[in-house]
This record gives structure tokens, C-alpha cells and sequence, in this order.
């Protein structure tokens, strides 16, 4: 072996290292927790045996990673870095054992390749920075065939020894880990083809291991034979659907429908290659073993799937190792044979790239936003609101993250019948914030939403990451006795009787863009306060809230939802010593041009803007129809 070249190796493989960490942790915080994780820390929150009997039941998975997390906890504390950077270690950590394994049986060159394509894979980085069991589940899967390769390679039975082990630590990292101990027979068998006593040897320790997982193999049957769905939106998916969606995730983390065939075609060219090449070299049998955990365990899931329609790719994500090590066997062939063809390395590392960026800066692939959730709740809120969660786990979650004075309540009612509840909710808060996530997934066909819209005026609706989440804002009380301390006062009115008696807004600076919530244009929230004269004329109208400029050009308006507090309270009913609260989105012309403009208030006849109510006593420099009554600086923003 080249020794100026094993140097070389080295150095690339500390570079790739200190890349994948700063990669990893530079970033670990951008987004924040999400339900699976919610779930991990809730599962981990008590005392040490009340959490050893939560994880150990058989339907939370992957046991062995709550238990790790629950001392992880303790001792680096529980900040969303903290209890995410133990997966950044594992993650990392992954590097060199799979550097090992593939230059023990291929090249320097291919651990370097296949270790470039772990540290820049989107997939890898996404569950390194989830707090879940998937980078535990990759760790230990390449550990475990590593550490089998070895035995079969050096014996001594130390190193048998730490191959039941981590094979354990696979079984209890995820249910699915057992589709690689499956696979890993058919390694042993390659591995041990002129190595019969070792081949002895590892048939020994599979008997002494399968005696002491005998309760995990119970669990795991049963499992399987009164498996009933729990999430009713999951299906059957055909294998080729199954591989190509696997493919997409592991390389671009993209489903099947968004994977193009060219993009699908590119990583899985290059291992088909990797496997053609293995032709040429029958005494390598060893290299075979790649192949088989490359490919074997989605063909063993495929049948159970039949009973077990389950499949997600990050179950499956042992094979991830494996599949980047026959891929840069792949590429490493090619340029031996034209190097001009090593370029299709490059190819996919900017496809690869390119899903690294849009994970970290476009919210509609990123994870749902519960710091949103809570800051715009903060915002919002009134002195007497009540936040209604879908589901009682992601009150966790919201309150991980919520510093505001609502209650908050996970729904824990008939979600297909919550009339009852908002009724009640009605008779006691001014508010009721409504929280979304997960709902569909639960109680499919449930009503929560339309039950709601049906009983409120709606106040606001907000739907980051492409609706991940939900948040939808209802008014329950439309009158107050006086007008609210925090609305600014004014006290304009218009000819049929009705008064703008105050106001608040949400910002008075902001950009005209957004990519979050409601992209791409900006909101502007405004809540306007009215009173009534004695006199008042019953005509409809519909208000007109306008950004406007010097010239009355507009350059945002409010988005008009119906039934709203006017038709179901209209103002000939209004006491004569109440004020009455509206709320509207005034939504931003995303390219409305850097400035400052004002609010105004008009009000339309029938919602003709044709049709407009003069004021009583109209400024002599304004038109007489309208209310011009704040400034908004509307900042620069990405167009």
C-alpha cells in the first residue's frame, strides 16, 4: 500500500470530520423541535424507572435511544442543542467506522468517497440533527458489520464478543434492525465460504444471542401478527415505489414523486455499477457483503409490508452506509476506467448540495415551526385567550417554547364532535386559538376546524412550513365595556352611524415578504374598535382596510372572510355603550418597494369600493370617504 497515500487518507478523513461536525452543529438549532422529538423528551422527562417502563413498551420503538437520551439529559442538560447534540455525536462518530469497513474491504479511495457522500448527504445531516434514533441506528449498523467483518477476518473472540453486542444495540436502536440481522446471515455465509470454524463460530454466537433476546422475538411476533395501523394514512408501497423513494431520501431526502428519474437514475447507476464490478472480482467474495446490506433488508421488509404497510425510509435506514460505500465503489471504477467519469461524482455532490441549502433556508422542507407558533401566540393574544391544541402531546411541545399568559389545553374530547367543548370555550374566553398538527393523522375526518369556523368569526389563519402546522385564530367575545388598554384611541365616523373609536397593529415596520406562514407575501395584522351613534343607518357594508402611499395607490388590503363579527353581529344591534373588536390581515404587494405609507379605513357599501361612506367631518386635505391613521415603514426584503 501507497504509504504517502494512507497519509493522505488520514488528512482527508480529519477533513471530512471536522466539515460534517461544523456542518452539524452550526446549524442544530435553526429548527426547532418537532413532534417525534417532542415525543422523545416527553418519554424521558420522569424518574428513572418510571421511563425504563414507558420505552421499554412495544409500541414506542427504539428503546435503547430513549435510554441513552434520559442520562444525555442529566448531564448536558436540555436545551434544544443539548438534547439534539448526542445525535450529532453519533452521527460523527459514524465517519470512521465507516471509513473502516470500506477500506477493509475496497479502497482508501472508496472509504473516502463514501464517507464524502455520509458527511454532505442531506438525510445523514437531517436525523444528525433530530433528537431520535436514527443516527444511533446507522451508527450501529455500520459497527455491527464492521465488527462481523472482522471476526471473520481476524477471529479471536473478543471480537465476537463485541459483535453480539452491537448487534444488540441494533435490535434495540429500531424494530427494523432486525432486517439487517437477517441480512447479516447472508454476509456470514459469504464471509465464511473458505472460513468454515469461524463460520461455526458466528452461528454459536447467533444461538447464544437469539436465548437472550427470546422476549425480544415474542414482542417482536406479536407485533406482526396483531399489527393494527396506528397512523390510518400510511399504505401499501410497491417496491419499486419503496426503492426509488429510498434512493431519493438517502441522497436528496425527497420522496419518490419529487426524486426526478434522472436524479433517481444517477446514485443508482453508480451502484449498480459498483455491484457489476463485483463480477470481475469472484476471490473478493467479502466485497459481496456490501451488496447484500445494500439491498437485502428493503427485500426482506417488502413481504412483511403485505401484513405491515409501515414503510418509511429512515426505517430502513441501515442500509444507508452500505448503499454510499457501493457507490463510491461505483465511481472509483468508472474513473479507472475513464477518469473523465469520476465528474459523475460531482454531479451528484451538487445534487446532494443543493438539498443541503434548501433544507436549511426553505421552510416548506424544513420541520414544523413551533417557536412561530408560540412567538405569533405571544403576539396575539389577548388577557383572556385559551390555545387549543389538536393533540395533548404537542402541548409539550408549544409549551417548550411558549412565554405567554394563555392557557393552554390539549384537546382530549370527541374530535369528531367538538361543538360541546367550543361552546363551553365560548361562555369563558374572548379568544380561542386553534393549533393544528397531527390532527388528520390521528382522528382522520375530524371536525376540529369546521366546527370552529362554523361557531367563530375567524380572526387570522397561519400555516408554516407549508401547513405543518395550523393556527387559526377565532373570535368568542365580539364587545368590550371600554376600549382595550393596549389599542392606541382615535374617534372618527362615518355618516350611517358607525365610529372607529381605536386600533392596534402587529408591526409597524416589516418587509413585504415572507416564507414562513404565508409566502411569499407579508401580513400586517390590524385590530379596529367601533362604537355606534344612537342614529344608525341598517345598510350593509364591508370595511376596507388599505396600505396605501402618497398617491391613495395600494399596496396591500385585507383578506376578506366570511362570516366575520359584522354579519354575525351587525352594528343596528350594537349596545350604544359597548365597543365592538374586528380583526383583519392586511395582506402585503410582495413587491411593494421600500417606504413609508399609511393605514386607511373606508367602508364600502355591499363591499362595492365603488360605493364608499363619507365621514362626518372628512379633513379638507383627504378624500372624504376614508380614515388615514397610522404609518407603516415597509422595509427591504428578498424578492
Amino acid at each position: 500500500m501507497n504509504r504517502s497515500w494512507s497519509k493522505w487518507a488520514r488528512i482527508g478523513l480529519w477533513v471530512l470530520l471536522l466539515t460534517a461536525y461544523a456542518l452539524r452543529t452550526g446549524t442544530l438549532t435553526l429548527q426547532s423541535l418537532w413532534v417525534d422529538e417532542g415525543y422523545a423528551l416527553y418519554f424521558t422527562d420522569e424518574n428513572f424507572v418510571k421511563v425504563m417502563h414507558t420505552i421499554v413498551q412495544p409500541q414506542h420503538n427504539g428503546p435503547l435511544f430513549y435510554f441513552l437520551l434520559f442520562w444525555w439529559r442529566r448531564v448536558a442538560g436540555d436545551s434544544d442543542f443539548a438534547v439534539r447534540y448526542l445525535s450529532v455525536v453519533l452521527n460523527v462518530l459514524t465517519l470512521p467506522l465507516l471509513f473502516r469497513w470500506a477500506r477493509r474491504l475496497f479502497t482508501e479511495r472508496t472509504a473516502l468517497i463514501a464517507c464524502w457522500l455520509f458527511a454532505f448527504s442531506p438525510f445523514s445531516l437531517w436525523f444528525a440533527q433530530e433528537a431520535k434514533m436514527y443516527a444511533l441506528h446507522m451508527l450501529v449498523a455500520t459497527a455491527s458489520s464492521l465488527m462481523l467483518t472482522e471476526a471473520f477476518l481476524q477471529g479471536r473472540w473478543w471480537r465476537w464478543a463485541l459483535y453480539a453486542f452491537l448487534t444488540s444495540t441494533v435490535l434495540y436502536s429500531h424494530f427494523f434492525g432486525a432486517f439487517l440481522v437477517a441480512t447479516q446471515l447472508g454476509m456470514a455465509l459469504l464471509l465464511g465460504w473458505s472460513r468454515r470454524r469461524r463460520l461455526l463460530a458466528y452461528f454459536a454466537t447467533m444461538f447464544l444471542l437469539g436465548l437472550a433476546h427470546v422476549p425480544l422475538i415474542r414482542v417482536g411476533w406479536r407485533l406482526l401478527r396483531y399489527y393494527k395501523p396506528r397512523d390510518l394514512w400510511r399504505g401499501f408501497v410497491p417496491l419499486g415505489t419503496m426503492v426509488r423513494d429510498a434512493v431519493g431520501n438517502y441522497f436528496y431526502r425527497l420522496s419518490a414523486s419529487s426524486t426526478s428519474w434522472l436524479a433517481f437514475l444517477l446514485p443508482a447507476g453508480l451502484a449498480l455499477i459498483g455491484g457489476a464490478a463485483l463480477l470481475r472480482q469472484r476471490r473478493k467474495r467479502e466485497r459481496w457483503t456490501v451488496v447484500l446490506q445494500a439491498i437485502a433488508p428493503v427485500l426482506i421488509f417488502y413481504p412483511v409490508s403485505f401484513r405491515a404497510p409501515v414503510y418509511a425510509a429512515k426505517y430502513l435506514s441501515a442500509v444507508v452506509p452500505a448503499l454510499f460505500i457501493l457507490v463510491a465503489w461505483g465511481v472509483e471504477r468508472l474513473a479507472h476506467f475513464w477518469r473523465p467519469l469520476g465528474s459523475l461524482l460531482l454531479a451528484l455532490g451538487i445534487l446532494m448540495t443543493n438539498g443541503l441549502v434548501r433544507d436549511l433556508t426553505d421552510p416548506a422542507f424544513q420541520r414544523a415551526d413551533w417557536r412561530f407558533v408560540a412567538r405569533y401566540l405571544e403576539i396575539h393574544e389577548g388577557p383572556n385567550d385559551i390555545v387549543v391544541v389538536s393533540a395533548f402531546y404537542n402541548t409539550y411541545l408549544l409549551n417548550r417554547y411558549y412565554r405567554g399568559r394563555s392557557e393552554v389545553w390539549g384537546f382530549e374530547a370527541d374530535p369528531y364532535n367538538p361543538d360541546p367543548i367550543y361552546q363551553g370555550l365560548s361562555e369563558k374566553y374572548d379568544h380561542i386559538w386553534l393549533v393544528l398538527h397531527h390532527d388528520q393523522a390521528m382522528a382522520p375526518g375530524n371536525r376540529l376546524r369546521e366546527a370552529a369556523v362554523e361557531a367563530f368569526p375567524v380572526v387570522t389563519e397561519q400555516y408554516p412550513n407549508s401547513g405543518r402546522i395550523a393556527v387559526i385564530g377565532l373570535q368568542a367575545r365580539f364587545a368590550h365595556p371600554a376600549l382595550p388598554s393596549a389599542a392606541t384611541p382615535m374617534d372618527s365616523c362615518f355618516v350611517n352611524g358607525v365610529c372607529l373609536v381605536g386600533y392596534w397593529l402587529d408591526a409597524r415596520r416589516l418587509p413585504p415578504t415572507e416564507n414562513l406562514s404565508h409566502p411569499p407575501s407579508n401580513w400586517l395584522h390590524v385590530v379596529l374598535y367601533w362604537r355606534r351613534e344612537p342614529e344608525i343607518d341598517p345598510t350593509p357594508f364591508r370595511p376596507l382596510v388599505r396600505l396605501v402611499d402618497a398617491e391613495f395607490q395600494v399596496w396591500g388590503g385585507n383578506l376578506d372572510r366570511r362570516p366575520d363579527v359584522f354579519d354575525r353581529y351587525p352594528p343596528d344591534r350594537w349596545a350604544l355603550d359597548e365597543v365592538v373588536e374586528t380583526h383583519f390581515d392586511v395582506n402585503l404587494n410582495p413587491v411593494t418597494p421600500p417606504g413609508v405609507y399609511r393605514l386607511e379605513v373606508s367602508l364600502a357599501l355591499g363591499g362595492d369600493e365603488n360605493q364608499r361612506v363619507r365621514l362626518m367631518n372628512p379633513p379638507a386635505s383627504l378624500p372624504p370617504d376614508r380614515i388615514l391613521f397610522e404609518q407603516i415603514q415597509i422595509l427591504p426584503g428578498d424578492r
